[in-house]
C-alpha cells in the first residue's frame, strides 16, 4: 500500500512540475539548505548531490548542501545553526540525533522554516517527535523483511529447504540494524525456519572468527544476512574457507559496490537499496511544492527498499559506475582479497 501511495505522489508531483516548467530559466525563487551527516569522505554523498544538481536545473531553487569531511553531530549542529541564521525558504536535515537537533530544528520551524527529515527519521513518537512535515527514506525492518523473503523465495525455486536464517550484527547496539533484524526475524519465525541474530565486534578478523566458528558449531546454518555491509567479505570468505560457499546463501546491505559486484561476481545472492538519490530529489521537490502550492506532503516517503539480486545487479552497476565514477566503483567493490 505504501508503494502504491509513493506511486502516485510521484505521478501527482511530476504533474506539478509540468506546470512550473516555465519558470525554469528564471533565477532562483527559493534556496534550500541540505545539512547532511554524509560527507566528502562518503562515496554516498553524490547521490545526494548529483540528484539536487538535476532537480535544480528543472525547478528556480538552489540548495547548499553541507557536510562535515568527517560524521560529527556536534558539527551537524553548527552547520545547521549557520544554515538557519542565512534564513533559507527550507531545511532538508538527516536526524542523527534527536536530540541534539531538536533544539535547532524547533527554532527553525517557529520562524516559519519547513524542514523535511531525509535518510534518517525521528524514531519517537509525538510530543517527543521533531514536527518536521515528512520523511523521505527508507524502512529499516522493511529491508529485514524483504531479504528474508528473498531468501526463502530462492530455497523455494531451488526446490530446498532452509533450515536456520542469521543475521549478522556488526554494529550491536545500533537501533537501525536490530530492526533490519527484527524484520528478518519475523519473516523466519512465520516461516518456521531457525533465526538467530548473531552479535559480531567490527574488526574483521573478529567477524571472520566469530562466523567461522558459528558455522562450525550450527552445521545446518545455510542462510545468512551480513546487516552490516562491512561484514560481507569476511562473512564470505569464512563460509568459502569451510567449504560451504554456495550451499550458505550470503545477503548484504545498500547498494554499494561491494554489495552489487559481489552479486555480479556471483558472491551474494542479494542486497538492497533505499535509493539515496531519491532523498536529494524528492525533499526538494516537496519543499518547492509547500512554498509554492501550499500542498502538504504525507507524513512519510518511502524511497525504500528495493531489492537487488541477478535480475537487476548488472543495470545497477552501471548506475554506480555513473555517479560515482567507474575509479570510485572499482576502488570500493574489494573483492579480489577474498576470493
Amino acid at each position: 500500500m505504501k508503494t502504491l501511495r509513493f506511486v502516485l505522489l510521484v505521478a501527482f508531483v511530476a504533474s506539478l512540475l509540468l506546470v512550473a516548467a516555465p519558470a525554469v530559466a528564471q533565477e532562483p525563487e527559493y534556496t534550500y539548505y541540505f545539512v547532511s551527516h554524509i560527507g566528502p569522505d562518503d562515496p554516498n554523498m553524490k547521490w545526494l548531490t548529483v540528484s539536487t544538481e538535476e532537480i535544480s536545473k528543472l525547478l528556480p531553487v538552489k540548495v547548499n548542501y553541507v557536510a562535515a569531511e568527517k560524521f560529527s553531530v556536534e558539527q551537524q549542529v553548527k552547520n545547521l545553526e549557520a544554515a538557519i541564521a542565512a534564513e533559507p525558504d527550507g531545511l532538508i536535515v538527516p536526524i542523527t540525533d534527536p536530540k541534539a537537533l531538536e533544539g535547532p530544528l524547533k527554532e527553525a520551524i517557529a520562524l516559519g522554516i519547513p524542514v523535511i527529515a531525509s535518510n534518517i527519521s525521528d524514531p519517537r513518537d509525538a510530543p517527543d517527535k521533531i514536527p518536521y512535515l515528512t520523511y523521505v527514506g527508507g524502512d529499516e525492518y522493511l529491508t529485514g523483511v524483504k531479504i528474508g523473503e528473498r531468501m526463502l523465495k530462492e530455497f523455494a525455486d531451488q526446490g530446498k529447504t532452509l533450515t536456520r536464517a542469521v543475521c549478522a550484527n556488526a554494529a550491536p547496539g545500533h537501533v537501525g540494524i536490530q530492526m533490519r533484524c527484527k524484520g528478518m526475524k519475523d519473516v523466519m519465525d512465520k516461516a518456521g525456519v531457525a533465526y538467530e541474530e548473531l552479535p559480531m565486534d567490527p574488526e574483521p578478523t573478529k567477524i571472520y572468527d566469530t562466523w567461522a566458528a558459528y558455522l562450525e558449531g550450527h552445521p545446518d546454518t545455510n542462510a545468512v544476512w551480513a546487516a552490516v555491509m562491512l561484514a560481507t567479505p569476511n562473512i564470505f570468505k569464512a563460509t568459502k574457507d569451510a567449504g560451504r560457499e554456495g550451499e550458505v546463501v550470503i545477503a548484504s546491505v545498500d547498494e554499494s559496490p561491494l554489495s552489487v559486484e559481489g552479486i555480479v561476481r556471483g558472491h551474494l545472492l542479494a542486497t538492497h537499496s533505499q535509493q539515496f538519490y531519491l532523498q536529494g530529489w524528492v525533499p526538494v521537490e516537496w519543499l518547492y511544492i509547500y512554498n509554492r502550492f501550499g500542498y502538504m506532503p504525507p507524513p512519510e516517503l518511502l524511497t525504500g527498499p528495493v531489492i537487488i539480486d541477478a535480475s537487476n545487479a548488472e543495470a545497477w552497476k552501471a548506475t554506480l559506475m555513473t555517479v560515482l565514477g567507474e575509479d570510485v566503483y572499482n576502488d570500493l567493490a574489494g573483492w579480489e582479497a577474498v576470493e
